[in-house]
């Protein structure tokens, strides 16, 4: 009777933290509206804030993808009162040139002022609204937005 050999494998896996100071406000996930087909119909494409659920108008179609709002987490010493607010309108750009699609609006989860309890965190989510092109250049987008929280 012949033994049986034994196998092992080994593999390396990442481990991250992020650890917060007072006052600071993380990213922890982009705003992704998902692989999108466009027509010669131009369309939008919106995220909502809170559900994270996508719906389009016009000729546009969602195709898969993983849509999301962006969310970060804001951290404060606790029951303070704080006010969101974003910078501009971010306008994607294809990879490669060639074409641009523009966020026409940007949506929070709540209201611009905001109160903080005891615990000091707030789950600040955002959502927003792209304009798509008729028969729009086919390719990855990308760009970038600010969010802007001020501690009172």
């Amino acid at each position: 009777m012949a033994a049986t050999p034994a196998y092992a494998a080994t593999r390396a896996a990442r481990v991250e933290a992020v650890a917060l100071r007072p006052l600071s406000i993380v990213n922890t996930s982009d705003l992704e509206f998902g692989t999108l087909i466009s027509s010669p119909v131009a369309g939008t494409v919106v995220i909502n804030a809170t559900t994270d659920v996508r719906t389009t108008t016009g000729g546009v179609t969602g195709a898969g993808g993983a849509p999301l709002a962006a969310r970060f987490v804001t951290y404060s010493t606790g029951n303070q009162t704080l006010q969101v607010n974003h910078g501009g309108l971010p306008i994607l750009s294809r990879v490669g040139g060639g074409a641009t699609m523009n966020v026409t609006q940007l949506r929070l989860n709540g209201p611009v002022l905001r109160f903080i309890g005891p615990a000091g965190v707030l789950d600040l989510r955002v959502g927003g609204t792209l304009a798509v092109s008729a028969n729009q250049l086919d390719g990855q987008y990308t760009g970038t937005f600010q969010i802007i929280v001020t501690y009172f």
